[in-house]
């Protein structure tokens, strides 16, 4: 039931009408107590200060509906200033004719004169102006951040897609072959796809995850490729440092050695070799891995540099901004990359 009332009060104040409403209920608050005549608010009062009301509203809304869309938004300065000087001015025209003429024709109980000048009231007319031109600055400020905000998610979860799932497909044929040999080991293998498939799919929707979880899985991950290939003895992969309590963006690792492994140990490199280091030292971990290179043109034609390595560069501008540092090394005989990140504690 609190969950509920709590949404419909989030809706309510994010709605535009009751935003208005709210600061004309202020306003009038406000400006009754300034006009009121004795200790206690009378009917005469609360009269006054509606009619005092009309040329506020009809200027601010011809500066918020009609000025500002059409020319403070469109870099129309000038012609806006001297628009809105034209508007206060007719508004303040508007505010002597209603109080010296008009209001004794409509009430004709009652004695209104005109308290302000033409100068005073323009000045009244200035101060709302800025106010409620500054509400909506701030409100179509905020609205822009939440575009963005939902445009990085959008993006974040299309990047994640991004992914390559061949290695999986790959992966079960390996098992298949173990299985057809009888292989004591298809069960951990299994198991292992399992966990990373389920790591890929499900446990990559959250912003952060656990870091164990994430070395977990390139764990897996070359456990996996290990099964289709011949060169275990020149992979290397080292972790040290404190790797509890401490979360990172998923994915963020695997499309460098999945680069690491289709272009070091099956590139057609002589020497093929993969050498993948993680240190964790406080809140900083620092990621480097470094592999072999096999025929150039096979690399350049399949795109060495594809969409993985730049889905990462991407992810981590929006992810780490300034809190992140990417280096990569590639000649004709290795590439190496250098990541280094502000990790976040659980």
């Amino acid at each position: 039931m609190i969950g509920r009332l709590k949404i419909v009060f989030i809706r309510l104040v994010a709605n535009r009408i009751f935003q208005h409403l709210l600061f004309w209920c202020v306003s009038f608050l406000i400006l009754t107590n300034i006009f009121k005549v004795s200790a206690e608010i009378e009917k005469i009062d609360l009269i006054y200060t509606a009619i005092f009301h009309l040329p506020i509203v009809l200027i601010v809304y011809i500066n918020l509906n009609v000025l500002f869309p059409l020319l403070l938004e469109r870099g129309r300065y000038f012609l806006y200033a001297v628009l809105v000087l034209t508007t206060i001015a007719l508004g303040a025209a508007f505010y002597l004719f209603l109080f010296n003429i008009l209001v004794d024709l409509v009430f004709t109980g009652y004695y209104f004169i005109a308290y302000y000048s033409f100068w005073d009231i323009s000045l009244f007319f200035v101060i709302y102006i800025l106010a409620t031109g500054l509400f909506r600055l701030a409100r179509g400020y905020f609205r822009l951040q939440e575009i963005e905000k939902e445009k990085t998610l959008s993006e974040l979860k299309a990047l994640k897609s991004q992914i390559n799932p061949h290695f999986l497909f790959n992966s079960l044929n390996s098992i298949y072959s173990l299985a057809r040999k009888k292989s004591d080991t298809v069960p951990d293998k299994i198991v292992q796809l399992s966990d990373l498939m389920r790591h890929i799919i499900y446990e990559s929707e959250n912003d952060f995850i656990s870091l164990e979880k994430e070395l977990e899985m390139v764990t897996n991950y070359i456990a996996l490729q290990n099964l289709r290939t011949n060169e275990r003895d020149k992979i290397n992969f080292e972790i040290s440092g404190e790797v509890k309590d401490k979360k990172i963006a998923p994915l963020l690792f695997l499309p460098f050695v999945e680069n690491s492994f289709k272009h070091g140990l099956k590139g057609g490199a002589t020497e093929g070799f993969v050498e993948i280091k993680i240190i964790v030292s406080a809140n900083i971990l620092s990621f480097e891995i470094e592999n072999s290179k096999g025929n150039p043109t096979e690399i350049n034609n399949t795109k060495y540099k594809g969409i993985g390595i730049e889905n990462v560069k991407r992810r981590l501008d929006l992810i780490y901004p300034g809190l992140h540092s990417l280096q990569i090394s590639d000649n004709e005989k290795i590439f190496k990359v250098s990541l280094q990140l502000q990790l976040k504690e659980v």
